[in-house]
């Protein structure tokens, strides 16, 4: 039987973990980030729970590439190593460790969109994704893969929705491979490299809403920033907005000054003026108490704020 050490951070590595569990692999230890701030991993879990409540060893850490992590695991003596679901960047120790290799995970059709934060880019593209389980090596992504299970982004899906999707398939793939895994089949297939592309980082900044796009563009941005991310956001009254959900209006024949409330209605929330098409926005949260009527603008005019802040750095001289 196989040993098995886990490494992971959120719910991509939980579900691992629970199809381990279900073909009865024997799970030697789990690693699991504790980061100082868990709001700043996104669909963070809570392995050491996990681990617990299945009797597993577990070492909680801060930096993986630390000599306590390497040296704890070398102890294990793995067969392979699952890395699922954490961003940093492993040393060459760990992929010589295990007897047979690491196996990586990426929720994209690879060799398309390796690199990083691919669930926030499928959502904003609307493009296929998928559960996909490959031989890590040195470069992002792009080892042969062991297998993969697909799914469609549809319109009204937000990054939640397509988390929920990448779970389910983590079980599809899994449980397809795994039976073969534990009769020996180590065939990964490698990847064709002339189909590669390519994604690059997302910060939480990259929420903001500039109203002067598209309804289309905006709506899209909202579902991507959606949790397990921060959400998307905008300005009001000095106050940082977050809004967590959108539906572009198709019907309704109103026209208004870009970024301004044109309706209110308890349903649907606020239809705002987009550069091109109208957009409501429910599900809101203000960092402070404020409450948008028809007729208030969202977001700042720079060059009005710009005025504000000359004039009264001249009236405090």
């Amino acid at each position: 039987m196989y040993k098995i050490l886990v490494i992971g951070a959120v719910q991509t590595t939980a579900i691992t973990i629970e199809m381990l569990t279900k073909h009865k692999f024997n799970i030697v230890g789990i690693l699991g980030h504790e980061p100082n701030n868990i709001e700043r991993v996104s669909g963070w879990s809570d392995l050491r729970t996990i681990a617990n409540t299945n009797n597993l060893d577990y070492l909680g850490f801060k930096k993986i590439n630390d000599n306590e992590c390497v040296n704890w695991a070398v102890e294990k003596k793995p067969d392979i190593i699952f890395a699922v679901g954490f961003s940093q960047l492993l040393y060459n120790v760990w992929l010589q460790m295990p007897k047979l290799g690491c196996v990586g995970f990426h929720p994209t059709r690879l060799p398309e969109g390796r690199g990083r934060a691919p669930l926030a880019w499928i959502t904003l593209e609307k493009k296929k994704g998928a559960a996909s389980f490959f031989l890590m090596g040195e470069g992002a992504d792009d080892g042969p893969i062991f297998t993969q299970s697909f799914f469609d982004v549809e319109e009204n899906d937000d990054a939640s929705k397509i988390e929920k999707k990448i779970g389910e398939h983590i079980k599809i793939a899994l449980d397809n491979w795994l039976p073969e895994l534990k009769n020996g089949n180590w065939n990964p297939i490698p990847q064709n490299h002339s189909l590669a592309s390519w994604y690059g980082k997302r910060g939480p900044e990259d929420g903001w809403l500039n109203w002067g796009d598209s309804a289309k563009n905006l709506n899209r941005l909202i579902k991507a920033s959606s949790k397990p991310h921060p959400g998307a956001y905008t300005y009001f009254n000095d106050s940082k907005v977050v809004i967590w959900k959108s539906q572009i209006e198709n019907s309704i024949a109103i026209k208004g000054v870009v970024g301004r409330v044109l309706l209110i209605n308890e349903d649907k929330g606020y239809l705002i003026q987009c550069g091109d098409g109208l957009l409501w926005l429910y599900d809101l949260e203000f960092e402070f108490d404020n409450t948008l009527k028809v007729g208030d603008k969202l977001g700042y005019n720079i060059e009005d704020e710009i005025y504000k802040f000359k004039k009264k750095l001249k009236n405090e001289k």
